[in-house]
C-alpha cells in the first residue's frame, strides 16, 4: 500500500495512482516498521528548483570573478 501525502492530506492509493498523485504534488511513502518511508521522486516542481539552484550557483561564481577583475583594476 502506497500513500501520496501533502500538507495535511494523507490518501491511501494504489500502484497505478501514483503518477497521478505526484504530477499533482504529492510525495509518495511506504509504511516500512510503523513509519512512512518516502520516495524519490521529481515532479516537474522539483526540477525547476534544480535548474534555478543550478542557475544560482553559476551566476555567484560569475559574480564573484567580477568583483575580483574590478579589484585589479584599482575600481
Amino acid at each position: 500500500m502506497l500513500y501520496a501525502i501533502k500538507a495535511n492530506r494523507q490518501y491511501k492509493i494504489e500502484e497505478d495512482e501514483k503518477q497521478k498523485y505526484i504530477n499533482m504534488g504529492y510525495k509518495i511513502a511506504i509504511l516500512k516498521d510503523g513509519k512512512l518511508i518516502y520516495e524519490k521522486t521529481e515532479n516537474g516542481q522539483d526540477k525547476r528548483i534544480a535548474e534555478l539552484e543550478k542557475e544560482n550557483r553559476e551566476l555567484k561564481k560569475e559574480l564573484e570573478k567580477l568583483k575580483k577583475s574590478n579589484k585589479g583594476e584599482g575600481k
